[in-house]
């Protein structure tokens, strides 16, 4: 068996694995620190949700052996969602071997129903997985979720692109959108209450489509924290810390800039 696991609540997995089904098929990585699935959109977004194995009741991996598989997401979602908000439940994973099927058994304790699915799987030996976060290290706030999902949604909600500005200098944070009906544009201090943390080397302005920042929207409902960090290249990385009880699981969003403008 290369992967085992049971997790004894569903919801908060399955809300957030719906909020980053972008595209239809996702990469499931069973680690030693625990479950990451990405998906990714024509390498111009990237976004993975992490579930530590401390999330897990059971959490067994084989460490002789990489484990590394493609599956229809949306068909996860879906089965995760088999008895829908009435009530919560657990569920078993299992993968015995490359070309397996995903087992999940759901059991619903206050109706004891017990469902059990398997999802079929697929190589992915093309895959790559660079660390996208060491190319985020130049600029970087921490800020509470809900006011950056405040401020995105003062935003022109019709403009095509959005630029992201890092400044030493006040105001330190910027985000401004430019469209027919004219330009918006909001700002946060680095003193402000709910800023954590701000690091700032150089200002630096990145341009990047709006469509690609919208999509982080329906998981960061579920959020308490956001890190926001760009580096050189422009690629902007979002993490996301989402709180289940006493346990914390994270999604990590990336995402290419259209251009940069040094300063």
């Amino acid at each position: 068996m290369l992967f085992c696991a049971e997790l004894t609540t569903v919801k908060v997995i399955y809300n957030v694995l719906k909020s980053i089904t972008i595209k239809d098929f996702a990469i499931v990585r069973p680690m030693k620190e625990g479950l990451k699935i990405t998906v990714e959109e024509m390498k111009c977004i990237e976004t993975s949700a992490y579930i530590p194995c401390n999330m897990f009741s059971m959490y067994h991996i084989d460490k002789n052996e990489e484990c590394l598989f493609k599956i229809n997401l949306k068909t996860l979602t879906e089965i995760l969602n088999i008895f829908g908000d009435d009530g919560n439940s657990s569920l078993k994973l299992s993968y015995k071997s490359p070309g397996s099927p995903l087992c999940l058994v759901l059991y619903h304790g206050e109706e004891n129903i017990t469902v059990g699915c398997e999802i079929r799987t697929m190589n992915c030996d093309d895959f790559e997985n660079p660390s996208l976060a060491e190319e985020c290290d130049l600029n970087k706030i921490v800020i509470n979720a809900n006011i950056l999902l405040e401020l995105l949604q003062r935003l022109d909600n019709s403009a095509e692109e959005v630029k992201i500005t890092f400044n030493p200098q006040p105001p330190n944070f910027i985000l401004k959108t430019s469209s027919l009906s004219g330009e918006s544009e909001v700002n946060i201090s680095k003193h402000s209450e709910s800023v954590t943390l701000f690091q700032c080397k150089e200002k630096i302005e990145s341009v990047y489509a709006f469509s690609n920042i919208r999509h982080i929207l329906k998981v960061m409902h579920y959020a308490s924290k956001v890190a926001i960090s760009t580096g050189e290249s422009g690629l902007l990385g979002l993490q996301l810390v989402i709180n289940s009880d006493d346990n914390q699981m994270y999604v990590e969003y990336y995402v290419t800039a259209l251009y940069i403008n040094d300063q």
